[in-house]
């Protein structure tokens, strides 16, 4: 067995993927591709559970899972690489009909915050109506990620203003702030 180059910063080792239906049968195999994302075909509706191992993953390094079936969404954060190991981590969800589960995994900084290839933060940004992308991560600074941090009920000098005057986010990423109504993900 050769040596296997490092990974980049942010860059997601290859993930295996299992998906199975509430009564064991195998609904989907396969792995992550290079930006860490994955995507079934469409289930039928139902229970499912989605097992995430990897046995290349670097010492230390902590990631984010995000599985999603249309609106539902579903969140492992800070696991540790150790963690995926073995018999892995594991997320259910319920699936509607028609629709099939998409998932992500980022890499994470020494804070916990999700961050991309080139060291970025990153941002997640939901399904949006009408769209055909699916839930994703996007580097913060992408025109994609600004313009999810700002719409809704926030502007951008709103979210500057709150920042000076010590408001913190509830959830950094989605710019979500105690007494906002959206729940996170929506």
């Amino acid at each position: 067995m050769g040596l296997s180059a490092p990974l980049a910063v942010g860059a997601v080792p290859l993930l295996k993927i299992v998906v199975a239906d509430s009564s064991g049968k195998l609904a989907y195999k396969g792995t992550t591709d290079a930006s860490g994302l994955f995507a079934t075909a469409k289930l039928p509706p139902g229970n499912y559970a989605i097992q995430i191992t990897a046995n290349n993953a670097p010492p230390d390094s902590r990631y984010t899972l995000v599985v999603s079936a249309g609106k539902k969404k579903v969140a492992a954060n800070a696991i540790a690489a150790e963690k995926l190991a073995g018999r892995g981590v594991a997320l259910k969800i319920d699936v509607a009909a028609g629709l099939n589960i998409t998932g992500q995994v980022v890499v994470l900084d020494k804070n916990n915050s999700p961050i991309g290839r080139n060291g970025k933060a990153m941002v997640w940004i939901t399904r949006r109506t009408g769209s055909n992308l699916p839930p994703h991560w996007a580097e913060s600074d992408s025109a994609e990620a600004k313009e999810a941090m700002t719409s809704g009920s926030l502007s951008t000098k709103n979210l500057q203003d709150r920042n000076n005057q010590g408001i913190q986010p509830v959830d950094p990423g989605l710019k979500r702030y105690p007494g906002d109504h959206a729940e996170p993900g929506q």
